[in-house]
């Protein structure tokens, strides 16, 4: 009797550390991507969700527009490109794949401050998700080089072609 009774209040625990790290997490994430964006000096593309689902079925705009369907986004002006990584890796947006897709960017190249505070905070925060994050920077070095592009030019490219020409393989 008692160890179960110590065991449920463990379990309790637990959950409830792993509701703060989350709540920690996101609102540290939501804080320091807006201070991220003012800081960020490329020009907004302007269009919308509905304005990318009018692109052919076949193309990375078309993915693009469901992926911010699925999740009820609109896209957040000079971030674009955080989206197009998402539907181009597969990383789903709940914080540990939020932080895998940031591993994923380092592997492939990519550098900035927001990028090294979310390793960080993976490294510390999420433990019980290090596997996963080394595998991602893994596949980011396998990755060709992807972090830079001007993906608005790209948005009429199909999918397909797009990540088969930069060995993007899928989770």
């Amino acid at each position: 009797m008692n160890k179960s009774i110590f065991l449920s209040i463990n379990f309790e625990f637990q959950s409830t550390l792993i509701l703060i790290r989350e709540l920690f997490v996101g609102a540290s994430f939501d804080l320091t991507s807006r201070i991220y964006v003012k800081f960020k000096h490329v020009k907004p593309w302007g269009i919308s969700r509905k304005e990318l689902l009018q692109y052919p079925e076949n193309t990375l705009g078309f993915h693009l527009g469901c992926f911010l369907l699925k999740h009820n986004y609109e896209p957040q002006p000079r971030c674009e490109n955080h989206d197009v990584f998402h539907v181009l890796t597969g990383y789903q947006t709940d914080t540990a794949q939020e932080i895998a897709l940031q591993f994923f960017l380092y592997g492939n190249g990519k550098r900035s401050p927001f990028l090294l505070l979310a390793m960080i905070a993976g490294y510390f925060l999420y433990p019980d998700h290090y596997t996963s994050f080394k595998k991602a920077q893994s596949r980011g070095q396998k990755t060709k080089s992807l972090h830079h592009l001007n993906y608005k030019a790209l948005l009429n490219t199909s999918i397909i072609t797009f990540k088969n020409a930069f060995n993007i393989n899928q989770l």
